[in-house]
């Protein structure tokens, strides 16, 4: 009976996460590892008593990989909680030679909410920083009118910064991309030396300037800040992303 009303308890539990998120990766991702905590229980409780020795083994891998993964995502989110609150403002950064803006959605030929708040911290350290070259990254996704570069430049245009001051990157499809395509700018302008000024939303900074650190680029981060329970979503969201990133930039060092 005990048991019966566990069940119940999760299956009301998730209905209720799902209900006030919607159906989106972090409701599914909380749901998911709720579930499989609980059923290390189940295993212990019922598995690991029966006598073949296959399911008893099966049974403790399982449970090592529930650990491996919960212990993980507590470290990972973790970091991500600590180095939100140690990124830099702008009046302590030091006059860089170029920003480089991360792409996210746009809105027809607009930028959406998320692009506009990097794009509005970018706008900021020029205007204490007028010599800047700023590097706009974004390709065009399908259903996309114009590329994430064609609409953060025309906004920046539009936003009193000078278009010689802007290098655009129409390309990169992901924050991987953003980071190596950047640098092959600064390779073709032989500033491969420079530090660069990386500008996207706080829960994605930190990824974004691992990349870099493994790409070999000196970098500095600057966080525009995104609503709480966006922000929640997106930092669950980089669990996975972080780890598959990390892997994948090794590939291009």
């Amino acid at each position: 009976m005990k048991n019966s009303y566990l069940i119940i308890g999760l299956i009301l539990f998730s209905t209720y996460i799902i209900s006030i998120n919607g159906v989106n990766f972090s409701a599914i991702f909380i749901v998911t590892t709720i579930w499989m905590i609980c059923s290390v229980y189940f295993i212990r409780k019922f598995m690991i008593k029966r006598n073949e020795r296959w399911i008893q083994l099966l049974a403790r891998v399982y449970q090592i990989l529930v650990i491996i993964f919960v212990v993980s995502f507590i470290i990972i989110e973790g970091l991500l909680i600590f180095n939100i609150h140690q990124f830099k403002e702008i009046k302590d950064i030091e006059k860089l030679d170029y920003v480089v803006v991360l792409g996210a959605g746009i809105d027809g030929e607009k930028v959406g909410k998320t692009l506009q708040s990097r794009l509005d911290q970018a706008i900021k350290y020029y205007e204490n920083n007028k010599a800047v070259n700023i590097i706009v990254s974004g390709g065009q996704s399908e259903g996309e009118i114009i590329s994430e570069a064609e609409a953060m430049h025309r906004y920046l245009v539009e936003n009193g910064v000078n278009p010689g001051n802007i290098i655009k990157e129409d390309k990169a499809t992901s924050t991987l991309e953003n980071i190596r395509f950047a640098k092959d700018i600064l390779i073709s302008r032989n500033d491969l030396d420079k530090k660069i000024l990386i500008v996207t939303n706080e829960f994605h900074l930190y990824r974004a300037m691992i990349i870099a650190d493994i790409l070999g680029l000196k970098n500095e981060g600057l966080a525009s800040s995104t609503p709480i329970k966006i922000r929640v979503n997106y930092m669950i969201r980089e669990y996975p992303t972080l780890i598959i990133d990390t892997i994948r930039t090794f590939k291009y060092k």
